[in-house]
């Protein structure tokens, strides 16, 4: 995974933690990768609980803002939490994805164009009830939403 060092360097670099301490986070935000990639939602509800408790382990992080001052990275953290909670296997590998996308930006301080990617607003609408879309994108692929 790409971003795994990214999670390090996303942390608040100005405040010191037990290496320990930040190499359990980096092995937990691995953890929760692995499980998501092979669709096992347990194992990811698991690994997301040990990756918060060492957040509050560690001196630098806040669970609710681990990634300091990157703000489209902590909004997609708690995407993925919320969809880990609610047991939503997709959603969660979504915003697994976006949150690895913000890193490896953030980290490699570039720009990332979404060519082709699909993505469409959110067609869930806020009295909770989710509608499915496709949509068309213009290289010519169909991407369903759900």
């Amino acid at each position: 995974m790409s971003s795994v060092s990214s999670v390090t360097s996303a942390t608040n670099p100005n405040q010191t933690t037990n290496p320990s301490v930040l190499g359990k986070i980096v092995q937990d935000f691995k953890a929760i990768g692995s499980a998501l990639q092979s669709g096992n939602l347990s194992t990811a509800q698991s690994a997301l609980t040990a990756f918060q408790q060492a957040l509050q382990g560690s001196s630098q992080t806040s669970t609710t803002q681990p990634f300091g001052s990157n703000t489209q990275a902590n909004t997609d953290f708690q995407s993925l939490v919320s969809a880990l909670k609610s047991g939503d296997l997709s959603s969660a590998q979504k915003a697994f994805a976006s949150l690895q996308t913000d890193l490896t930006s953030t980290h490699k301080a570039h720009h990332h164009h979404h060519h082709g990617s699909g993505t469409a607003p959110s067609t869930t609408p806020t009295n909770g009830a989710t509608t499915s879309s496709a949509v068309a994108s213009d290289d010519g692929d169909l991407n369903v939403t759900a």
